[in-house]
Formats: structure tokens, C-alpha cells, sequence
């Protein structure tokens, strides 16, 4: 289909026209909208575009549309002014200017929202383009990005608003040269999210950054400076990337009212190559010297127009090389040192085409580190029928007689390595994961990937520009796994025996030489990758993912959720505030080991308001004590004013263990097992009330209370009592 074109003139145009030219245009947004189909651009005139004028808010832009307005000296004339009523699943009502679909792009327009709680920018899903905006005057938030939305903005000013920008769930992205000020939050990343911040400017916001729940954004050459309260502030277990030693922040965090940066979260957070002044700190901070030579702080350039950017697309789905994973078996089968290890299965593939090889005790050794000789030799016996595509090259390192050799002259001249501009191949130096990825998909002749692929990895700031194409190639064709969290790449770091030997066996997959291998490591090219590393298989693994997918609860920064783990008293709290909002039945209390610091103490009051937990008679809390599977029960029944119900406590008699219940506790479990809040795994016949209640069991909890509100969808297991 050809594309479409459309012009829209609130002055002049007329929404009975075609509007496909310039000087028949239409009237309003929403009627060229109404009429957009696939890639589509629609042309906006200098004006305003409000319910006066016949625009019917929220404006949704659809997938490949293109909204292009006018602008007079790099500012948007067009102004989009208006508020619409946008239903979210999870968050509920919405009052909305505009939502971008995947695929979609807006550029030089101003939005405002004035509406109570309203949104200027609303993106849920995909890949999205904003550039050259001006969002203002919204009271809640200029833009809300969430789910696995991936968009890039660049060019643009969020100022008045409640909180600037937010980033949610497990949303990505990027921001470029973007300005916020006056807001009551500039920048707030919370959830999963792990968005790349650089070159921007945050300035007299209240709060400039606040990080929370387990994100983890990266930060690069920013300025955040003249902020009331605090320029970064963390809390829950987040963090955040300031720079590495062999990567600089750049970051200049400077003259904040208050602190410039507040670490109040459970994670130390690094920083290296910012400027900063120690005596602005508070919490957990570590100074990390840089590996780099001496350079000072870039500055930060605002609103210096690009070249123009084509609209980004979604990007193209390779198909797996084969239509049927092989079961994964549990680490190795040949080696000692691979039971039960993630590259186990990888590896015994390779060993298998005698691609590989153990040493004589009868070890792998998964996590030596591997040298670019032996990479060579890796490459080389995986890949031996792949043609020379150059001239043999002498390197001046490498000796007559060294063990490597043919293998590193056969590898240059195949494509998989090359030698430095000194004419060295430096043969014992530790192969980078960033070098490994790029050699075996340069090796193997793979190109193709868009650029766009690289923005699910949450450390892609590091990636060095001359690897950013081959490693979005090497994503599409699935030859990137990432251990113990899938998004995060590491490019920096040495390679291990273990990685490379999975590496290599993705490249054999890709070209069809070895059957392929499901692993919760190896990344999805498009945003779907698995939520949580180490829930498959799990019992529980769709109550978790349920609670994830509502934004009521994350993981660890590692990608893992640790269900099994002991759930905490003060996670507990965090949990039930985040998914049912209470409302308070008693005044607030002072527990002694819970200081205002602490990064649950907002929670814990809150929870203890509503009722659903209470302290100890010495008046601790004991924030970071197990929670019991019984005081789960407990807590969610008194919280959700359950406990005068009738119910009859014979069916509890069908517990092989129910003579373990407590007196005072008799009600309670019954209520909770009438209302199948009770998970009973792996025998539904035992309540164990009195053992140590898991991640797991208590989100499994949570979730059913919730089916019980009719706030989530019923989920089957057999495990619920």
C-alpha cells in the first residue's frame, strides 16, 4: 500500500476534505487519525488543536504514523491541548492528551493537559519516536512510559509538571538532549525500567531523579543541577549506572538544596568519571577510579537539531533457524565442574562435534577466562569450512612456533579476528565479550540487525559505537546470552570458557549446524525477553509474572526473582501497599528498628494502618524477619476485612497438619482457604503454617486475593487449596 499523506489546518481546513493536500486540508488531528491506515504521515499546521476545534482526546497514534508539525526557530508551533479518558487494565482511568502506538512518531508539537491528574504522553508498548516537543502544564505526568515500551526522545522540554517523565514496569529506552525542569520530579524510573539518560538537563525540579523497586537506569553525560531537594535519590533496591572504570559517567551532579545524590536504597551504587562532591552524599557510595586516561566531564549540549532521523519500525522477526527446541538437560553430562551450570547443555553440544574439549582431570573450568589465542582455536575447530576472505596478515607478536599460531592466522584470514593498528593481535590478552560477539558475527558473514535492537540491553552505554551494529545483529540472530540477567550485556568484561562455548554453539544454531537450545539466557531480539531468569518451571511462575505484568512487584537487579527465598516482613509490607493501596483504619506508630531511612518505612506504616500488620509488644517491627506462611494469612484477611465473616472450620480438618494451626488462627486460615488465598506446594495436603513463607507462596497469596477483589484474571494451578 502507497503511503498515505494528510494536511491538517485548524484555521482553515476543513474536515469534509480529503485533506491529502496542502491547500484542501482538514481541520482537525482526530479526522486525519480516524483516516490513517499503514504508513501514514500527517502534516500539522501552526495553530491550536483543542475540543473547540473538533479534536477528540486522547489522539492515538497508530502504528508507522508519523505527526509532523510546524516549528518556528526550533519550537513547535502546534499546540495539542486537551484531555481524554484512557482505560488501563492495571492503572485504571486515565486522563490522557496522547498515546503513541509501537512504531509511531511525534515531532515538533507543544501538549498540554491541564485535566486533574492529567497525562501529556502516554507509550504501553514498542518502539516510538519523540523529538523536538515541548510537553507542559500536566499535573501528573508529561510522559508515562510502561509495559516493554522502548522509545527514543530526543530534543524536547518537560516543565510544569507533576513528575517530568516516569518509566515503569519493564520499559527501556532512550533519552537524548531532553530538558526538565520545574517539575515536581524530573525524571522518576521505578518498577523493571532501565532506561539510557544522556546528554540532559535537569534543573529546578523539586527532585531531579528518583530511582525506585529494582530499576536501573544508565546515566551519561548529564547535568542535574539546582534542584530543591535531592539531584538523584534512590530507595527499595534500586541503582543505577554512573559509569564504569573503563566507561566514564561524565555526569556533572552538582548544587542540589539538599543532597546531590540520597542512596537510600539496599545497593551500593558506583560512580565513576562524574564530577561530584563527596559532601553532597548520603548512603551507600562508592568512588570508582577510572581505567581511562584523564579527561574532563562532557558538557552538556541541549537542543542542537539532528540530522533527520527516519521513523523507527519494530524491528523485522528472524525466524529460529529450527522449529523445535531440543529439552534442555540440567548443566553437563561430560564434565564435573558443569553440573547444574546455565552453559552446561552448550557445551556438552560442542563436545559432542569434538568443537571442544575438557582438561584431563575431567573439568571444563566454565569461568577461566579466554585468551584471543585460544578464541581463535574456539572459532576454528567450531567453524573450520568457513572461507578466507583476506590476505594472511603478520603479526609482529606472535612467533614462529607458538602454540596458536594456525589457528590465529586461519581466523584472521576466515574474518573472525584482526590484528591492531601496531600490527599486534596480542594473542594473551583476555578476549572481551563485546570483541567475542562481534568476531563471531562478523566471522560468520551476519549482517542485517537494526540498530534499535541493542535498546533492551540496560548497560548498552558501554557498547563502543564501532560493536553497536554487530552486536544489533548479532541480538536479532539470537547469538547473545547474557548470564544471570539476559539484558545486560557486559561488553567490557573478559569472556569465560563458559560464555564463549555458548556463543559459539548460537552461531552454530544460526547457521543450522547444531540443533537449537532453550535457555532463559539467550536474549529475545524484541522486548519480550523472559521476565525473570529463573522462574521457568516454577509452580508459581504465572502468579509472579501476573503481579510483574500489573507493576505490583519486581525482581532482583540480576534478572532473578528468587521465589523460593524467604519473603521479608518489610518486603511483605512493600508488596501489599503496592497491590491493594490501603486505606488507613488507625493512626501511625513508631517502631524502633525501622528509621525513617529505612527503605521500606513508607510501606511499613502504611501496611500497619491499614491493619494488615501489626509489631511486637518491645515496639520493633523486625523489617528484615521471615515472614510465616500462617501471619500471610493473617495479614491478608484482617487487611481486606475479611475476618467477621462466617465460615465453618470443619474443612480445615482435610489438613493432614491442620493440629499445627494456632487457636487464634483457627479463623483466619479458614477464611483464607474459602477465599483460595492458600498454596499448597508441592502436597496440597499440608498447610505447614508455621514454616518460613517464600517470594513465591506469599505473590501466589496476593494474587488470588486479588481474584477474589475481581481485580486480576483466575489463574488454574492445582496447587491452590
Amino acid at each position: 500500500m502507497a503511503q498515505q499523506v494528510f494536511y491538517v489546518d485548524p484555521t482553515r481546513g476543513q474536515d469534509s476534505q480529503e485533506g491529502h493536500s496542502a491547500n484542501q486540508p482538514l481541520k482537525s488531528l482526530s479526522a486525519a487519525l480516524s483516516r490513517s491506515q499503514v504508513d501514514t504521515i500527517i502534516h500539522l499546521k501552526a495553530g491550536l488543536y483543542s475540543p473547540d476545534n473538533g479534536e477528540q482526546f486522547p489522539l492515538t497514534i497508530p502504528t508507522s504514523c508519523q505527526i509532523l508539525g510546524e516549528a518556528d526557530r526550533d519550537r513547535p508551533t502546534v499546540i495539542l491541548r486537551g484531555s481524554g479518558t484512557l482505560q488501563h487494565p492495571q492503572l485504571g482511568t486515565q486522563a490522557v492528551t496522547c498515546s503513541l502506538q509501537a512504531g509511531a512518531s511525534l515531532q515538533n508539537v507543544t501538549i498540554i493537559n491541564t485535566a486533574t491528574q492529567g497525562i501529556g504522553l502516554w507509550l504501553a508498548d514498542g518502539l516510538t519516536q519523540i523529538q523536538d516537543v515541548v510537553v507542559m502544564r500536566c499535573p501528573q505526568y508529561g510522559a508515562v512510559i510502561l509495559g516493554t515500551a522502548l522509545p527514543t526522545f530526543a530534543n524536547s522540554l518537560f516543565e510544569s509538571c507533576g513528575t517530568g517523565l516516569a518509566f515503569m514496569a519493564q520499559s527501556k529506552g532512550q533519552l537524548e538532549r531532553i530538558i526538565c525542569r520545574d517539575n515536581d520530579t524530573g525524571l522518576w524510573v521505578k518498577d523493571s525500567a532501565a532506561p539510557l539518560i544522556q546528554t540532559c538537563l535537569l534543573e529546578q525540579n523539586k527532585t531531579g531523579i528518583a530511582i525506585a523497586n529494582t530499576a536501573y537506569p544508565v546515566l551519561r553525560n548529564n547535568r542535574v543541577t539546582g534542584n530543591q531537594t535531592y539531584g538523584l535519590q534512590l530507595t527499595e533496591q534500586a541503582t543505577a549506572d554512573l559509569g564504569q572504570a573503563q566507561d566514564r559517567g561524565n555526569n556533572v551532579l552538582r548544587n542540589n538544596g539538599q543532597l546531590d545524590i540520597q542512596n537510600k536504597s539496599r545497593q551500593v551504587l558506583r560512580s565513576c568519571g562524574n564530577d561530584v562532591v563527596p559532601q553532597q552524599f548520603e548512603g551507600q557510595i562508592e568512588l570508582v577510579a577510572s581505567e581511562l586516561p584523564d579527561a574532563s566531564v562532557v558538557p552538556v549540549t541541549l537542543f542542537e537539531r539532528p540530522a533527520d532521523v527516519p521513523t523507527t519500525q519494530p524491528p523485522s522477526q528472524s525466524p529460529p533457524t529450527l522449529d523445535e527446541f531440543a529439552q534442555v538437560p540440567k548443566g553437563s553430562v561430560q564434565f564435573s565442574d558443569l553440573n547444574n551450570h546455565w552453559a552446561g547443555p552448550f557445551v556438552d553440544g560442542l563436545a559432542l562435534v569434538g568443537a571442544t574439549a575438557g582438561f584431563a582431570d575431567g573439568t571444563f573450568r566454565p569461568k577461566q577466562q579466554v585468551t584471543r589465542a585460544q578464541f581463535a582455536a574456539f572459532v576454528l575447530a567450531s567453524f573450520p569450512d568457513r572461507p578466507e576472505k583476506h590476505a594472511r596478515a603478520q603479526f609482529s607478536d606472535v612467533p614462529q612456533g607458538f602454540w596458536a599460531e594456525v589457528a590465529l592466522a586461519k581466523a584472521q584470514m576466515m574474518g573472525f579476528i584482526s590484528g591492531y593498528p601496531d600490527g599486534t593481535v596480542r594473542p594473551n590478552e583476555p578476549i572481551r565479550r563485546i570483541e567475542a560477539i562481534v568476531a563471531v558475527t562478523k566471522g560468520l558473514g551476519f549482517t542485517g540487525g537494526h540498530v534499535d535492537a541493542i535498546g533492551i540491553y540496560r548497560d548498552r552505554a558501554q557498547v563502543p559505537s564501532y560493536a553497536v551494529d554487530a552486536l544489533a545483529t548479532a541480538t536479532q540472530r539470537r547469538l547473545v546470552a547474557n548470564y544471570p540477567d539476559p539484558l545486560v550485556v557486559r561488553p567490557l568484561e573478559p569472556m569465560t570458557r563458559g560464555e564463549v562455548s555458548v556463543l559459539i554453539y548460537q552461531g552454530r544454531v544460526a547457521f543450522g549446524k547444531s540443533s537449537a537450545i532453550a535457555s532463559p539466557y539467550i536474549v529475545e531480539p524484541d522486548a519480550t525477553q523472559t521476565l525473570f531468569s529463573d522462574l521457568a518451571g516454577h509452580w508459581a511462575a504465572e502468579f509472579v509474572r501476573g503481579l510483574a505484568e500489573a507493576n505490583l512487584v519486581s525482581g532482583m537487579n540480576d534478572g532473578r526473582f528468587a521465589p523460593d527465598r524467604p519473603m521479608t516482613r518489610a518486603e511483605f509490607a512493600a508488596l501489599i501497599v503496592n497491590a491493594f493501596q490501603p486505606e488507613p483504619k488507625r493512626e501511625a506508630t513508631l517502631f524502633r528498628d525501622v528509621p525513617g531511612s529505612f527503605w521500606a518505612a513508607e510501606a511499613i506504616q502504611a501496611a500497619y494502618r491499614a491493619e494488615f500488620l501489626s509489631g511486637f509488644p518491645d515496639q520493633d517491627f523486625e523489617p528484615d524477619h521471615p515472614l510465616v506462611r500462617v501471619q500471610a494469612w493473617i495479614a491478608l484477611v484482617s487487611g481486606l476485612g475479611w475476618e467477621d465473616r462466617e465460615v465453618d472450620l470443619n474443612p480445615l480438618g482435610r489438613f493432614k497438619d491442620y493440629t499445627l494451626i494456632r487457636k487464634y488462627a483457627l479463623r483466619s486460615t479458614a477464611i483464607a482457604a474459602e477465599q483460595k488465598l492458600i498454596a499448597n506446594y508441592p502436597d496440597t495436603n499440608l498447610l505447614r503454617p508455621n514454616q518460613v513463607a517464600t517470594r513465591a507462596e506469599v505473590c501466589a497469596a496476593v494474587y488470588q486475593a486479588l481474584v477474589a477483589l475481581k481485580r486480576l484474571p483466575a489463574i488454574n494451578s492445582d496447587y491452590i487449596v
